[in-house]
């Protein structure tokens, strides 16, 4: 409501924002970690606002009954409307896609605005600018993703590591002071 409507103020009548917490913060963590029970974040509602009822296949039904239209093909592209893309966490698989659900991480977002960023510029290369124009567009080979690991800092010199490709994988995953040195070292190298 601040910082983004005044520095886009030319399109902030052309944007719609809407953020759905669905109170899964460390989901992508091994849920035996025991840390994980215990995270310093805690999600609050405003009094009176709309809680998920369902999802759905294509969209999300809230309690005060409106409907949130979701959902992203294996190119990130919103199939219901025309020449939209998603990235980040609003842009995790389906399971009826056949594919893995994509963690809410920043190295997926990361990796989801690198792979769009070459999908728009084919888009721009075959006919781009016009209305409708990735519908049309050979948008190249779809996204992949191989997770490379989860660390998150916990408070108090507590982390979560899990290095497991998936939560079905084996691999290293572990809680603590041990796991909070890697998690900073991560951090602070860049890694």
């Amino acid at each position: 409501m601040r910082d983004v409507r005044q520095r886009y103020s030319h399109v902030k009548d052309y944007v719609k924002v809407t953020l759905i917490e669905a109170n899964e913060i460390l989901s992508s963590f091994d849920v035996g970690l025991p840390v994980r029970d215990e995270p310093p974040l805690q999600v609050r509602s405003e009094p009176g606002a709309s809680v998920v009822k369902e999802v759905k296949p294509t969209e999300i039904v809230l309690s005060d009954g409106s409907h949130v239209p979701i959902g992203v093909d294996e190119w990130l592209r919103v199939p219901s409307v025309d020449d939209v893309f998603a990235l980040g966490d609003c842009a995790g698989f389906l399971e009826q896609t056949g594919r893995a659900v994509l963690p809410a991480l920043a190295q997926v977002a990361e990796r989801e605005g690198k792979y769009l960023a070459q999908v728009l510029g084919r888009i721009a290369a075959q006919d781009g600018g016009k209305a409708h124009c990735a519908v049309k567009a050979n948008l190249g080979e779809p996204f992949e993703y191989k997770h490379i690991g989860s660390m998150a800092s916990v408070g108090r010199y507590k982390a979560l590591v899990d290095l497991r490709e998936n939560k079905d994988a084996k691999g290293v995953s572990m809680a603590g002071f041990v796991s909070w040195l890697m998690w900073r070292s991560a951090y602070l190298t860049g890694w």
